[in-house]
């Protein structure tokens, strides 16, 4: 077996081939657009947060104003609702599977205090809620609080758009209150992914390994022939040099 690793010298007959490294772990940076909760069909006491909500998915600061009184939702209590749609597109990763996490700071501004539940962040996939995290009951005004979820996922949940966060803040319920949620982080994390690189041969047993585009990389999974998109098997790319 072929398992030693060495630089190629120039000049030196050699042979190449397109491998493909399932690597463990690989860290996706999924992006979340502005979408309704017409989407996700929660309840009429969850309206839209008027405006763009663009600031927050950016990891910057968005103001939930307090409501004058409840007409906007059952008459009595108001859950204002940002919700964004998240997408990926990882390349090489048909049938990886991972999980998704979601965090975001919320602050009580007032006036009024927290009534009974005081808000949540969800994910969901399609309109089936998949995590929930929420808020302190009957929160003080100033009070802060992290909401993280985490929910496994697929490749195909991603680039499917088929997933979405929304976060919800009581505006009316009793009293009015206005609330600041910033500092809003989505990462998710797929495990096998494949990673092409390639794979030269100086002699029948050393080899050295480089990205495509010529820098040393090292496997860090399992190494094999890449599979197309249809998941029917190609051949690896061969070619010589003298």
């Amino acid at each position: 077996m072929c398992n030693t690793p060495v630089p190629c010298s120039p000049g030196r007959s050699s042979t190449t081939l397109l491998l493909c490294d399932t690597t463990t772990t690989t860290p996706v940076a999924p992006t979340v657009v502005d979408d309704t909760v017409t989407t996700l069909g929660p309840g009429r006491i969850f309206p839209d947060l008027p405006g763009s909500h663009a600031a927050l998915w950016s990891g910057g600061a968005l103001t939930y104003p307090a409501d004058p009184n409840g007409s906007a939702g059952d008459g009595t209590q108001v859950y204002r609702t940002a919700v964004g749609r998240i997408t990926a597109t990882p390349p090489n990763c048909e049938g990886a599977t991972g999980t998704l996490t979601v965090s975001t700071r919320v602050t009580l501004n007032g006036p009024g205090r927290g009534e009974l539940g005081d808000g949540a962040l969800w994910l969901y996939r399609n309109t089936t809620m998949i995590a929930e995290d929420s808020v302190m009951r009957s929160a003080p005004v100033g009070h802060v609080e992290t909401l993280t979820v985490s929910a496994p996922i697929t490749a195909a949940d991603l680039a499917g758009g088929n997933l979405y966060v929304a976060l919800n803040l009581e505006t009316f319920h009793a009293t009015s209150k206005s609330w600041t949620a910033d500092q809003f982080s989505i990462t998710a994390q797929l495990n096998g992914c494949a990673v092409q690189f390639l794979r030269t041969f100086v002699m029948e047993c050393t080899y050295s390994d480089t990205t495509l585009d010529g820098r040393p990389y090292t496997p860090t999974g399992e190494v094999g022939q890449c599979s197309a998109p249809d998941d029917s098997s190609v051949q690896a790319l061969s070619f010589e040099t003298a």
